[in-house]
């Protein structure tokens, strides 16, 4: 997580036990007849191993979060769409009534520890995780059409509009370079994929 990311959860959601921000912290619950915490903690991870600390954490009893996106990447020469931590070596734990995970947290595969600051174990507001969760559920994959090596494409704009053409491969994220006969030759063209169709 990037510092300045880290710097505004701190700022706006991250709080010690002992401090309660209103509308943002939930104190621990104090009432004798319930031992259900409310509180989520914010887990460290190993790189890379958020999905198994995710996994090994609610073996154990805990309501693991790790928001995802979708990340666009161009492997080999293919568009390709990986789901992806939002917050990279990071997630959200929930213990509920099973207190004493706190202090298993730290063995448990894929985990390197609890956030804290100041000597304090941080918690983080449920209704951010609750915001976090909407909208992670909510998000919608919406990317280009994919092509593939060798398939029939369409020019819509430029100067050759309406021509048709072979696609070669990808040029990044956002361009593509295709083969157009042109004088009884094929020329490459380094296009944006926003002005291809597929035929």
């Amino acid at each position: 997580m990037p510092p300045s990311t880290q710097a505004a959860l701190r700022r706006a959601a991250l709080t010690p036990h002992r401090v309660v921000t209103p509308r943002m912290i939930q104190p621990h619950n104090t009432d004798p007849s319930s031992t259900h915490n409310p509180n989520w903690y914010v887990v460290l991870t190993k790189p890379k191993q958020e999905l198994r600390a995710q996994e090994h954490l609610e073996r154990q009893g805990g309501v693991a979060f790790v928001p995802m996106f979708a990340n666009e990447r161009i492997i080999r020469g293919q568009r390709v769409v990986r789901q992806e931590p939002l917050f990279p070596g990071y997630l959200f734990l929930q213990i509920g009534e099973h207190e004493a995970l706190l202090s298993k947290v730290r063995s448990t595969l894929g985990v390197r520890q609890l956030l804290t600051f100041a000597g304090q174990v941080m918690t983080i507001a449920p209704s951010i995780i609750a915001d976090l969760q909407q909208r992670n559920t909510h998000t919608e994959i919406h990317t280009p059409e994919p092509f593939s090596a060798g398939q029939s494409v369409t020019l819509e704009h430029g100067p050759f509009a309406h021509y048709q053409a072979l696609f070669k491969e990808y040029d990044g994220a956002e361009r593509g370079i295709i083969l157009l006969s042109l004088l009884g030759q094929q020329n490459e063209l380094v296009i944006q994929l926003a002005d291809l169709r597929a035929n």
